[in-house]
């Protein structure tokens, strides 16, 4: 299982207490040693795991207006790059889809695709849930009640991924998930634009070695 329990408990994981303190818990979890991986993450059931999660705790319609409306249309993007709203990769384009498909299957709503072109993405450099003008646009035009934007950011060993629905009315955040997948060389190779095992075959057998 690749999505992280939410709790900051897991069997092995070790707390660390803030010196001097007692009874009071440093948030830190320690996670282990720090390697290259030579598995991948299932994209498909873990997207599914973090959209039963997000829409889970999302806020429903009886906390008033900020609040995720179920019946009304969502728009979605890409998964962007966390440190460059305008940019993506293989990796975010098939994580994008991916969240979307399982948001659609487990909800049912009608889902309207952003696309990337300069200024669509719906998220920007003043703030990671701030609409543009473009999305809210779109938004007004077909009714949507919400968006799903996501972020990834490349780690030395993993990828993690930060997932928002957002309000479009009030542009609030009206739930979010938070996943990591290994960086096995799957993933890698979606990073880096590579097809073909011909073009990861470096990184293939990098990995066997391990």
């Amino acid at each position: 299982m690749f999505l992280k329990n939410f709790l900051l408990a897991a069997t092995g994981a070790a707390l660390v207490f803030a010196s001097g303190c007692t009874n009071n818990r440093n948030v830190v979890v320690l996670d282990g040693l720090t390697r290259q991986s030579s598995v991948d993450a299932d994209y498909i059931e873990t997207s599914y795991r973090a959209m039963h999660y997000l829409l889970g705790n999302a806020r429903g319609n009886i906390m008033g207006d900020d609040a995720f409306d179920a019946s009304r249309p969502v728009i979605w993007a890409s998964t962007v790059a966390l440190n460059n709203y305008g940019r993506t990769t293989n990796f975010g384009r098939l994580m994008g889809e991916s969240l979307a498909i399982a948001l659609q299957n487990q909800r049912k709503n009608k889902l309207i695709q952003m696309t990337m072109r300069t200024g669509t993405v719906p998220v920007t450099s003043d703030g990671e849930f701030l609409l543009t003008r473009d999305a809210r646009d779109l938004a007004t035009k077909f009714n949507a009640g919400a968006a799903l934007v996501s972020t990834y950011s490349v780690a030395v060993d993993r990828v993690y991924v930060q997932c928002s629905l957002i309000n479009v009315d009030q542009n609030t955040v009206v739930g979010a998930v938070q996943f990591d997948l290994p960086l096995g060389p799957r993933t890698e190779a979606l990073l880096k634009g590579m097809i073909y095992p011909s073009e990861a075959a470096g990184i293939l057998q990098a990995r066997s070695n391990h």
